[in-house]
Parts: C-alpha cells; structure tokens; sequence
C-alpha cells in the first residue's frame, strides 16, 4: 500500500469538507471549494514534493465519480424540457461553433509552443467534460491523464473568469449565459451557472451533455478536419 497516495486521498476529502463549511460562511467566489482545495492541494504537493502519479493513484476514485454526477444533470433538463425544445436550434448552432472554436485554438497554442502530438491531441479534446474528454482523447491518441488535467483546468478557469466576460458583454439573457457556461467551463461552469440562475443552470448542464455526445461522435473528424485545415494554411 502506498501510504502516501492514502494520505493525498485522506486529504482531499477532508480539505473539500473543510472547504464546504468556509463556502457556507463566506459564499464569495474566491472560497468556492474548487477554488481553496485545488490551491491548497497543489500548494502542498509541491510543498512535500508529490508527485501528480502518487496523488491520482487513489483519488481516481473522486474523478470516476464524475461519471455518474454527469447523468444526474438529466433531472433538471427533464423538468425545463420545454424550455430546451425551444432553444433546440440555437443549442446545436451554439454547441457546434463552440467545440470547433475549443479544437481550432487548442491546435493553434499547442503549435506556437511546439507540443508533442500527444500533448496536442489532449489539449484538443479538453473542450468537453472529464468522462467524455478522456473517450475522445482515447480516439484520437492523446493523453488520458493529461486530458483529464487539462480539462479541469479549462473548467477552473471558465469558471473564474466567466462572470467577468459576460458583465463585460452585457450579456442578460439566461440562456445564452447558460450555454456559455456549459461549453466553455463544463461542470465548473454548470456550478457556477446553477447558482446564478436556474434556466442558467440548466442550459449549462444540458450543453455540457450534449456537448459531450457531439464530440465523442463526431469529435475525431472534427480534430481531423482543423488539423487538415491548419495544414493547408501553413502550420
């Protein structure tokens, strides 16, 4: 047994519980559990020298779980479906340009700082959620643990910075904001977007899902045809 992959798992269920009760007293974005416990945590790997192999070893447990937590999003789509049937075709337009955005720029950034293909590969499918992130970089050969890093970064950061952007836009219309949330900071964003808004928050998880399905369908042409595009305009 390795005692001190039990202790990294030890630690970050009892630093999340910690972190739900300082949340509770001070509801402010900068407490939000995902905010003080990935801080924390990577403050003290770094800190005691762990590495990010010895950590998941037993805490990918925690991400598997994320799995289930991603069905459960289909209670509330249930209950607004008459909202999404809707606003069915500017979700399919929204959720299309969004993910061949995601892709287009991971490919540019991963070609300006000269990434291996596999790192590029993962960057590229980090455009959705953890558990349909790591199918789509199984398919197009990149990093299953990379991807998973990457993607919750991508969610940590579009969760920060979303409200930012969208005070800037001006943007009021829940909706929108909730697809937004969903395509762009996933099961960070949807979080985010179900505490600022009920229609918000389900649009968020509803995009997540369906953004999901289209990439793990769709998503190796998809990788194929930027990566063919970009060829042909020189990079």
């Amino acid at each position: 047994m390795d005692y001190t992959a039990l202790a990294c798992l030890i630690w970050t269920c009892l630093a999340y519980y910690f972190g739900r009760k300082l949340h509770k007293r001070k509801p402010l974005m900068i407490f939000s559990p995902v905010v003080t416990v990935s801080v924390s945590t990577i403050a003290l790997m770094l800190w005691l020298g762990i590495s990010y192999d010895t950590y998941h070893l037993y805490t990918k447990g925690i991400v598997f779980l994320l799995t289930p937590v991603t069905v459960a999003f289909a209670v509330p789509i249930y209950e607004n479906r008459q909202v999404i049937l809707r606003q069915l075709p500017v979700l399919a337009i929204s959720i299309a340009v969004g993910m061949f955005v995601g892709v287009s720029s991971a490919f540019v950034m991963a070609h300006w700082f000269h990434f291996s293909d596999e790192v590029t590969n993962s960057l590229m499918a980090r455009s959705v959620s953890t558990p349909f992130a790591v199918v789509l970089a199984g398919s197009i050969h990149g990093s299953t643990a990379l991807v998973s890093l990457f993607t919750i970064i991508t969610g940590f950061i579009g969760m920060i910075f979303g409200d930012l952007f969208l005070a800037v836009s001006r943007v009021r219309f829940h909706v929108a904001n909730g697809v937004a949330f969903g395509n762009a900071a996933h099961g960070f964003g949807t979080s985010r977007a179900n505490q600022r808004n009920e229609t918000e928050g389900v649009m968020a998880g509803l995009t997540m899902i369906l953004a999901g399905l289209f990439m793990v369908v769709a998503g190796p042409s998809m990788v194929h045809l930027v990566v063919w595009m970009m060829h042909a305009f020189g990079w």
